[in-house]
């Protein structure tokens, strides 16, 4: 059995680990093998080369073309295979009931620091929501039936923000996305309805849905912004058991 010899990557501005690995039919693991000088696989930068696992007997990563060169970078009308529309965003049919806010995965779970609600961040302050990984233009969809409060508005680190209120869930901050999305402020929003995109943090090698949890009465007040720990509105919530019954709802 021939074995197709490892290629090589270089990381495009908004890569993470786990969107080269899904474009090239690897894992994040695999990726780590390949290249022993990656400590950490959340910190990569623009320009590294990558050694990709071949794709012989052993699984690895799929060879673009059959060229065996390294594989492109997605421009904004191509997106990997994982990422493809669902038959459900296809058709435009609303969801019934609640799901996850991707048609995929995230690309890390969101109860290990430093994505979990709660974890430390620097002056003392904590985590307000949980970090869910994706690429770059990730689509994000509506968890349930809602109406947009307010945004997007500018959030953090070029990335924008967008706050929708959920009847019998709760109002939901959508955070770190890009700043176009089809609905306005005061429109109506359907569950599984594609809503935002993922934004790009500006000076990070990682991207995200930072998703905010707080009660249903925050709909009335002018701001999820506040003091104590969290520098949030004393209406926060932890997003943990919502996100898990989400995931498990959706992916099983």
């Amino acid at each position: 059995m021939n074995t197709v010899a490892p290629s090589s990557y270089t990381v495009k501005s908004g890569d993470t680990l786990g969107a080269i690995a899904a474009r090239n039919g690897t894992s994040v693991s695999e990726i780590m093998k390949a290249n022993p000088q990656l400590k950490n696989p959340n910190s990569i930068g623009v320009g590294q080369q990558l050694k990709m696992p071949g794709s012989g007997s052993g699984g690895g990563a799929t060879q673009g073309g059959g060229s065996g060169g390294a594989p492109q970078a997605p421009t904004p009308q191509q997106r990997p295979p994982s990422l493809e529309n669902k038959p459900e965003e296809q058709s435009g049919n609303a969801v019934q009931g609640e799901i996850f806010p991707f048609w995929v995965k995230p690309t890390a779970d969101w109860k290990t620091r430093p994505r979990y609600f709660g974890s430390p961040r620097s002056n003392g302050r904590k985590h307000g929501g949980v970090d869910l990984y994706a690429p770059v233009g990730t689509k994000i969809r509506a968890i349930a039936d809602g109406r947009i409060l307010r945004g997007p508005y500018y959030f953090y680190d070029g990335t924008y923000a967008l706050e929708v209120v959920h009847p019998g869930i709760g109002v939901v901050r959508y955070g770190e996305i890009k700043a176009k999305l089809a609905p306005g402020v005061g429109k109506d929003v359907k569950a599984g309805q594609h809503i935002a995109f993922v934004g790009d943090l500006t000076s990070l090698s990682i991207s995200m849905l930072h998703f905010e949890l707080y009660k249903e009465s925050a709909k009335n007040d002018s701001t999820l912004s506040g003091g104590g720990p969290f520098r949030r509105n004393a209406k926060l919530i932890d997003p943990t058991p919502l996100i898990d019954r989400l995931f498990k709802k959706t992916f099983g």
